[in-house]
């Protein structure tokens, strides 16, 4: 598959941002988890990348600019707002003609967008304060668990 074919998009917090450092710090130390930058160069090579993540957009973009990693992701892949659930048919569906791949922290996102969309391979990154609180969702796996970033480039690969 050609690589404009591929988009992987991510959430912020909880999976590519240390969001738990934040908060200790009293918002103040912008911190990525460990492999993030080496795994998105990685990804970068066989993907288009790009963000599907929710929150004070001013901040969000912040985080990605103060850490260094806002050039990884295309301007128009990158989708910050106040409620995924709000606007996840609209944006999803901007992808349609692609292979998406999509990686968040919550199980919840994984499945109301597998169930809108079938065709999205949904990736759960198990780490941060919803790993070890969030429930299985009744008839629903995610197409793959990991625990780091540097396990997405396998599944991407193949």
């Amino acid at each position: 598959m050609q690589l404009k074919n591929k988009v992987i998009l991510f959430d912020i917090d909880y999976t590519l941002f240390n969001t738990d450092i934040f908060k200790e710090t009293k918002l103040q130390k912008y911190s990525l988890y460990e492999e993030v930058k080496e795994a998105l160069n990685n990804l970068s090579k066989i993907a288009r990348l790009g963000i599907f993540s929710e929150g004070e957009i001013r901040l969000q973009k912040t985080k990605l600019e103060s850490t260094n990693i806002a050039d990884y992701f295309q301007n128009d892949l990158v989708h910050i707002m106040t409620r995924k659930d709000d606007e996840m048919e609209d944006i999803i569906t901007r992808y349609t003609d692609t292979a998406l791949f999509l990686v968040d922290d919550k199980i919840d996102i994984l499945y109301k967008t597998k169930k809108l969309f079938p065709s999205v391979f949904t990736v759960w990154i198990k780490r941060g304060k919803y790993a070890k609180s969030q429930k299985p969702i009744d008839g629903f796996e995610p197409d793959a668990i990991i625990k780091t970033l540097q396990e997405v480039i396998p599944v991407v690969s193949t």
